[in-house]
């Protein structure tokens, strides 16, 4: 079902066909995004999302485009992150020629119409003021600014920074895309209903088409180094009305996942047992034995080669110095004693679960598929995942938290209404360390 080729310019390929359903779901990413702009054009990437949905030679304006695709009851979106520009298309199987060539035009020969620059200068303005209403993006904009150092390319806001949005054109757009957008740094995902042997075709006419580029693309090089050391910061903000707190170290990060997969797969099996869920150890103790918290997650963030471990929770003032205390101890306990046999049987079980009903929908399996396709050589179905699974034990987990979960650079970042000339008692209640560079 699935198959992987690559097309004579330079396309990276992938498929995956699902019989029994009634449409297709085209998926086409670029390696672009934040970490790729610099400070002085920080939201070009994002403005052109905006744009290469704004005109392309068979549908040359915005609401034909969009007319011609919800006509056919289909669905489509541009996105931006800090690794990539996206655009993705919905439509029922029998109009995958239509899609094909609809996805072509959008990646490799977008009109960027000038009426639509400002139009879509106002969107993409409102769309940040929106964003900035929100009081998560203060309480990310402050964590992002402690737990990185300043300039780091992981601080860099993906929206864009709106001094910059108001002064983009077109020749900005333009040259980014010629800069991006080229046939060897691009990837293309089918997932769906259709004969292979057609489509072949199809991806021969609209894509091989476009000549392969001679440059290449690559990312900054980044590591768990870049992060900041080890802190204790308060941002008091009294218009919240409960303390926002976030925990974050480095974890394991590598560049080479076909590599270290199975370290990758083990560091999710911890974040499950830690926090990710109603059975995980935080939430059991935080939410249902002690009862002081709504809510609480743990999980991973970052890009190829820097990693964070990252745990949050929002709880009232008057138990914010317990819940402190309660996850720090979990925290060293886990590190140290590591986990029981039932937890990391059920934290598997809920992997497997999770990959089986992930693959369902053709649009689901795509950002597993896409995911693979970006950083692999070999991309890994839920099947090749499950066996690698069977070869992780406690001892495994044991030992990659203790080589790779780096507590000198552990921060504790809390926002609300809080005294912020508290955080002595928070660096005071954590237990002092026993190894010089690892431990809380």
């Amino acid at each position: 079902m699935l198959s992987t080729f690559t097309l004579k310019n330079g396309i990276k390929v992938a498929t995956y066909r699902l019989r029994a359903v009634k449409s297709i779901h085209i998926n086409v990413e670029v390696k672009a995004g934040a970490v790729l702009e610099l400070d002085e054009n920080n939201g070009v990437a994002h403005f052109m999302e905006h744009m290469l949905v704004q005109g392309i030679p068979t549908l040359p304006d915005v609401e034909k485009f969009s007319s011609f695709i919800e006509g056919l009851a289909g669905t489509y979106g541009a996105t931006t992150d800090p690794l990539t520009v996206n655009f993705h298309i919905n439509l029922p199987f029998n109009k995958l020629e239509t899609g094909i060539k609809i996805a072509s035009e959008v990646i490799f020969e977008p009109l960027f119409v000038p009426e639509a620059l400002e139009k879509e200068r106002v969107a993409v303005i409102n769309e940040l003021l929106q964003k900035m209403d929100s009081h998560f993006y203060k309480i990310g904009k402050f964590y992002k600014g402690i737990r990185y150092p300043k300039g780091h390319v992981l601080y860099r806001d993906t929206g864009g920074e709106m001094e910059i949005v108001k002064k983009v054109t077109i020749e900005d757009l333009k040259e980014y895309w010629q800069k991006y957008f080229l046939t060897n740094n691009t990837y293309l995902l089918v997932t769906g209903n259709f004969e292979e042997e057609e489509l072949r075709r199809l991806l021969e006419e609209y894509f091989a088409k476009f000549p392969k580029n001679a440059g290449s693309v690559s990312y900054p090089k980044v590591s768990n180094d870049d992060f900041t050391n080890r802190s204790v910061a308060l941002r008091r903000d009294d218009a919240l009305k409960t303390c926002y707190i976030d925990f974050s170290f480095p974890g394991f990060a590598t560049t080479e996942p076909d590599k270290y997969s199975k370290e990758q797969l083990g560091q999710s099996l911890l974040t499950i047992i830690l926090g990710r869920l109603r059975n995980s150890r935080l939430f059991k103790l935080l939410r249902y034995q002690k009862g002081l918290v709504y809510g609480v997650s743990a999980g991973t963030s970052g890009i190829p080669g820097i990693t964070s471990i990252a745990i949050s929770s929002e709880t009232g003032h008057s138990n914010l110095e317990e819940v402190v205390r309660l996850i720090t101890a979990e925290l060293i306990a886990f590190v140290d004693k590591g986990l029981t046999e039932k937890e990391l049987e059920f934290a598997k079980y809920f992997m497997e679960n999770q990959w089986l009903m992930s693959f369902d929908h053709p649009s689901s399996i795509a950002s597993w598929i896409g995911h693979e396709l970006l950083w692999k050589e070999k991309i890994q179905l839920p099947e090749d995942s499950v066996k690698e699974l069977e070869g992780i034990d406690n001892k495994f987990l044991l030992d990659l938290m203790k080589k790779h979960w780096d507590f000198s650079k552990l921060n504790l970042v809390i926002q609300g209404p809080v005294d912020e000339n508290e955080k002595e008692k928070y660096y005071r209640q954590r237990r002092r360390p026993r190894r010089t560079d690892k431990a809380l």
